[in-house]
């Protein structure tokens, strides 16, 4: 599969993504991981695809991704949530009706389609997460980068969204998650831990989250199925992970 993110810092860190995959990346580098992504870094090497990312390429690396940011949750460029919507659809030659006709449907898929005439400013943070998130999935990035943005999400509408964020994920996409909740590493393909701007650990989740020791020096945690599953492991109750409430209650019952 072609690779389309790559990210070394300082000949220390060096991992790629293909098409298809779901990282998160935990610990205390996630502004400057972030800053990387939309300003290039000379301390850095970062490539997407075939291009480096520096002062001459960046709009070419940006146009192949699209960055949602905590900090601009509340920040709008459309008088009504379905104008906020429409704003990156718009540069990309659509009709007004073909452009209408998408909105109908992908905010009926994210449940805000009642919402479409409202000021965006009156949004609960929940909706308000709903429709950024919408606002880039519907021009179809090749990567999505999540800043700290899932945790504003009730527990209905973060179920939704990382429905459909896997969806995304199954057509081709990349999501890169940069969270400070170890809850979030369950929906992940990968881990990745950064700290003091260096890489400490890297894997698949359930490889990362065994790494329990290492993960409670750095003040992270494990999730609590996670640790549900380890303390029944324990006493001999179950013999592999079961990340599921369901499926945990299930193999107890066997």
């Amino acid at each position: 599969m072609k690779d389309y993110f790559k990210y070394r810092y300082s000949k220390d860190i060096e991992f790629n993504l293909n098409e298809k995959t779901h990282l998160i990346i935990l610990g205390n580098s996630s502004d400057f991981f972030i800053d990387t992504l939309l300003n290039n870094n000379d301390k850095s090497n970062v490539f997407i695809g075939d291009v480096e990312l520096n002062n001459e390429s960046i709009q070419t690396v940006r146009k192949r991704m699209c960055v949602v940011l905590n900090k601009h949750l509340n920040v709008f460029v459309g008088e009504t949530v379905k104008d906020e919507i429409a704003f990156g659809l718009e540069s990309l030659a659509m009709s007004k009706n073909e452009i209408h006709e998408l909105i109908e449907v992908e905010s009926k898929r994210f449940k805000i389609d009642k919402l479409l005439e409202k000021d965006p400013n009156s949004l609960g943070s929940s909706d308000k997460v709903k429709m950024k998130i919408l606002s880039y999935l519907i021009i179809n990035p090749k990567i999505l980068v999540l800043d700290n943005i899932l945790s504003e999400l009730d527990y209905n509408d973060k179920l939704l969204v990382l429905n459909i964020l896997k969806e995304y994920q199954n057509d081709g996409g990349i999501i890169i998650n940069v969270s400070n909740d170890v809850e979030e590493s369950l929906y992940a393909d990968k881990i990745i831990i950064l700290y003091n701007n260096k890489l400490v650990c890297e894997g698949k989740t359930l490889s990362v989250l065994n790494e329990e020791k290492l993960l409670k020096r750095l003040g992270i945690g494990l999730p609590f199925i996670i640790e549900l599953n380890k303390y029944f492991m324990d006493y001999g109750m179950i013999d592999k992970y079961q990340l599921s409430n369901e499926k945990l209650v299930g193999a107890l019952w066997k």
